[in-house]
């Protein structure tokens, strides 16, 4: 766990993990960072219902609804029932599978 800490601290980690509250500071209506953009590019989002993520205020709905989709319109959104916030760790020929087929569709 040191070894993992110090790696953090000497990356920056900090500021990316903070970059969703201060935006959502600086707007408390806007649940994302993308709310002032639209990115066109073809997006794969892969999460686990079980995210904790998801437990947080307007989360499910936005990732669920068309709210996502308005600020990132070719984006490809794959759930799996029993995953949590690591799916790449729990079912990883799964994820891989996903990502190999995604790149290969859109390169």
């Amino acid at each position: 766990l040191q070894m993992y800490s110090s790696l953090y601290e000497k990356s920056g980690f900090v500021f990316p993990m903070q970059v969703p509250y201060l935006c959502s500071k600086r707007d408390p209506g806007r649940l994302t960072p993308f709310s002032d953009c639209t990115i066109q590019a073809p997006c794969l989002l892969i999460m686990g219902t079980k995210d904790y993520y998801l437990k947080f205020p307007g989360v499910e709905y936005y990732v669920n609804s068309e709210m996502l989709k308005s600020a990132v319109p070719n984006i490809e959104i794959k759930f799996f029932p029993e995953g949590s916030h690591f799916v790449q760790e729990q079912f990883p020929e799964e994820v891989n599978k996903l990502l190999l087929g995604f790149l290969n569709h859109h390169l």
